[in-house]
């Protein structure tokens, strides 16, 4: 019965998310995808203060979600993502040796391997 209950749930958040879209209220939509995003961030560092996959899993999204929004605030954001990609591509690209694709990638399997494999081990889990 829980997992019937599960995916009923799951299928009318899709519903609903497709209608508030449909509606016009997608940048509401991304606010509120922002701000579930830095609070599982910040519950999930705040209960051991280590960022376990959680974590790391809404640091990938969270860029993306905030450039998506308009705003002078995402605007900034903006500026600074991509002065921190300039960096890490300069400092981290040449090491590497790849593209900048392939350095991204990189770095995103690289924390989600690192997230799911060295996190739960040291913790004890």
């Amino acid at each position: 019965m829980t997992k019937s209950l599960a995916w009923i749930g799951f299928v009318l958040a899709i519903i609903g998310g497709a209608g508030l879209v449909g509606v016009g209220l997608a940048a509401a939509v991304q606010i509120i995808a922002v701000l579930g995003a830095l609070t599982i961030i910040s519950i999930d560092i705040a209960k051991d203060r280590v960022p376990d996959q959680h974590a790391v899993i809404g640091a990938f999204v969270l860029p993306s979600l905030i450039v998506g929004i308009n705003g002078s605030f995402p605007d900034w954001v903006s500026a600074k993502l991509s002065d921190l990609w300039g960096w890490a591509e300069n400092t981290m690209g040449d090491w590497v040796g790849t593209t900048t694709v392939g350095l991204a990638l990189a770095a995103v399997a690289l924390s989600f391997l690192v997230s799911t494999r060295a996190t739960p081990q040291r913790l004890g889990r």
